[in-house]
Order: structure tokens, then C-alpha cells, then sequence
């Protein structure tokens, strides 16, 4: 079913918010019409990838490519 087992989405973070950077991420959810995840995770990894140095272009991006 996947081509890498290894990207199937099993492992859990619990991350605890307060009500206003809940608001913050509800609303950043809701203007680019994803799930607050989907948000929380692609700011953290832009945010490890930064602090690491890596290359986010060369990383395999967790969005689906847009058909042009």
C-alpha cells in the first residue's frame, strides 16, 4: 500500500497548549483549510530542519505534490 512502511504516521507527541496559542493554531489551521496536525507538524519540522541545517528541498516533504 505505501511505497516506504516507514512513512506511515504511527508514532505519537502529545503537545499541551494554552487557550491562546490554540487560538493562534485553530486559526492558521482554518485559513489554509488543513487539520491543526498537519500545521503543528510542518512547523516543527521547518523548525528541525532549520536548527540541524538540513536542506528542506532535499527532505521528502510531507504534502502532496500539486499536479500543474
Amino acid at each position: 500500500m505505501y511505497q516506504d512502511p516507514k512513512r506511515v504516521r504511527t508514532n505519537k507527541a502529545t503537545v499541551y497548549l494554552d487557550e491562546y496559542e490554540d487560538a493562534i493554531i485553530t486559526a492558521l489551521a482554518n485559513y489554509l483549510g488543513v487539520s491543526k496536525a498537519e500545521v503543528m507538524r510542518q512547523m516543527m519540522m521547518k523548525e528541525a530542519q532549520e536548527t540541524l541545517g538540513l536542506d528542506p528541498v532535499a527532505s521528502v516533504s510531507t504534502m502532496p505534490a500539486r499536479d500543474s
